[in-house]
């Protein structure tokens, strides 16, 4: 059971990672420059700055990559976890990778837990909520809180696994 739940959150682990590490924030200069901002308009300004970091990450056809990236390597997720392939591939379909997306932090959000990881020589945190249709990941400098599918939302709790 260990091996599975240490599988899943793997795979969590690499989207998340791939899209705050190599995502669009940090391509696109954006960081995070409303952080500050007190005007009323702030709120309009973050929706402007969630809505071209969506269009430019499905644009970049990073979440098609790392679909195909865990697709591509079932087998060996497979043998070092001693799954199925069949239960790999129903735990990359629960991810729903293609419906993961860009968003703001609710302001009722309350944190829950941190872990903090690295992957491939990066130092990342993942930061998750009370509310667990959202996650922080902290990469690079770099914060993108991303929305949750339902189906990858029972896998959350899981993230402490990683640390």
């Amino acid at each position: 059971m260990d091996k599975i739940i240490k599988a899943l959150v793997g795979l969590i682990f690499a989207f998340i990672l791939l899209v705050g590490v190599f995502g669009i924030l940090p391509q696109l200069g954006l960081g995070n420059p409303f952080a500050n901002f007190e005007n009323p308009l702030a709120g309009l300004f973050e929706q402007g700055k969630n809505t071209v970091a969506n269009a430019a990450l499905d644009a970049s056809g990073l979440k098609s990559k790392a679909n195909e990236a865990l697709k591509s390597n079932r087998d060996r997720i497979a043998e070092v976890t001693g799954l199925s392939r069949s239960q790999v591939d129903d735990a990359i379909d629960a991810l729903d990778i293609e419906s993961w997306e860009v968003t703001s932090l609710p302001a009722s959000a309350s944190k829950t837990g941190s872990t903090d990881i690295s992957y491939g020589g990066t130092d990342a945190t993942i930061t998750t909520y009370d509310d667990p249709s959202v996650v922080t990941v902290n990469a690079m400098g770099q914060d993108v809180t991303l929305a949750v599918p339902d189906s990858a939302q029972s896998y959350l709790p899981f993230l402490g696994y990683l640390g």
